[in-house]
C-alpha cells in the first residue's frame, strides 16, 4: 500500500492518487447492502449532472451509522490533514450509476466557492468503491494535472483522461480543483460509490450536517466524527457556541 508521502506526492502533482483495497470485503459488504437498501427508495435524478439513470442519497450521516467508521478512516484523516489542514465533512453522497447511464459533465468540487482559479486545494474528495469500478459500469475519469486550473476551458476536450478501474473497497484521493466526471454505464449492472468531501473548516461545509446529525445523535457518535460534522471549534474562535467549543456541549450529560 502507498506510503503517505507517495499520496501527497500524487495529490500535488496530479491531483488524484488511488488506494486500493483500503476497506475489508466485510466492512464494503455491510455498507452496500445498507446503502443499496436505502436508495432502492429513491427516485433516479432528473437533470443530466445528476444522472437520469442515477440515484443519490444525501446527507449520508443523518441517514444510516454505517458509513461513520469509513469517514474516520485513520489513512485517509492523516492523509486530509496533511494536504489541508483543519477539516470539517464537507458533503456526504451515495451515487449509484444504473446501466443506460451516460456521461457526467467535467466538473470540480470546490466550484461551489468563489475562489481564484490558482488559489490552493482547500477541500480533498474521496471516492469509495462499494462495487468494483469498470470501464463498462461507470468508473469515474479524472484529467491528470487539471487540479488548480479553475478556469479551464472545454475540459471535455481533452484527450489526455483517466478512467479509474479499481476494485470494490478502494479509494480515489482527489483534490478538490481536479476536473473529473461520472462514467457512462454501457455494463447490465450498477455500480455504487460513497463520496465523502474534506474541506478546510474556515470554509462552510456543503452538508448542513447540525441539523442532519443533530445533538442527541452527535452524543453517540466517535469524538473524531462529531468534530467532522461540526462539533468542533478551530481554533482560536470560529464555530464557538456561547464562546465555548461546541465539543463541550456534546460531552454534557453523555
Amino acid at each position: 500500500m502507498k506510503n503517505l508521502q507517495e499520496i501527497i506526492s500524487e495529490l500535488e502533482v496530479k491531483g488524484y492518487s488511488l488506494v486500493e483495497n483500503l476497506l475489508p470485503n466485510a466492512i464494503v459488504e455491510k455498507v452496500r447492502i445498507d446503502i443499496s437498501n436505502r436508495l432502492a427508495k429513491v427516485p433516479f435524478g432528473d437533470n443530466n449532472f445528476v444522472g437520469m439513470r442515477t440515484k443519490r442519497l444525501y446527507s449520508l450521516f443523518g441517514e444510516t451509522r454505517s458509513v461513520d467508521e469509513i469517514a474516520i478512516n485513520e489513512k485517509i484523516l492523516e492523509i486530509v490533514k496533511e494536504y489541508c489542514g483543519d477539516v470539517l465533512l464537507g458533503a456526504s453522497v451515495a451515487c449509484q450509476i444504473h446501466p443506460g447511464e451516460t456521461g457526467q459533465a467535467f466538473h470540480f468540487d470546490d466550484g461551489i466557492y468563489p475562489l481564484p482559479s490558482d488559489f490552493r486545494d482547500v477541500n480533498v474528495g474521496v471516492i469509495w468503491a462499494l462495487d468494483d469500478f469498470t470501464i463498462d459500469n461507470g468508473a469515474t475519469v479524472v484529467i491528470p494535472n487539471s487540479h488548480k486550473k479553475r478556469d479551464m476551458k472545454n475540459p471535455e476536450k481533452f484527450d489526455h483522461r483517466e478512467i479509474i478501474v479499481m476494485p470494490k473497497g478502494s479509494a480515489l484521493i482527489y483534490s478538490g480543483s481536479l476536473w473529473h466526471a461520472g462514467g457512462a454505464n454501457q455494463s447490465d449492472s450498477t455500480r455504487l460509490a460513497i463520496i465523502l468531501q474534506y474541506v478546510e473548516s474556515w470554509l462552510r461545509p456543503q452538508d448542513t450536517h447540525l441539523i442532519s446529525v443533530q445533538i442527541p445523535e452527535a452524543k453517540k457518535l466517535d469524538s473524531r466524527l462529531q468534530a467532522l460534522l461540526g462539533y468542533s471549534m478551530r481554533k482560536p474562535f470560529l464555530g464557538y457556541v456561547r464562546g465555548y467549543d461546541p465539543m463541550d456541549i456534546l460531552k454534557e450529560d453523555k
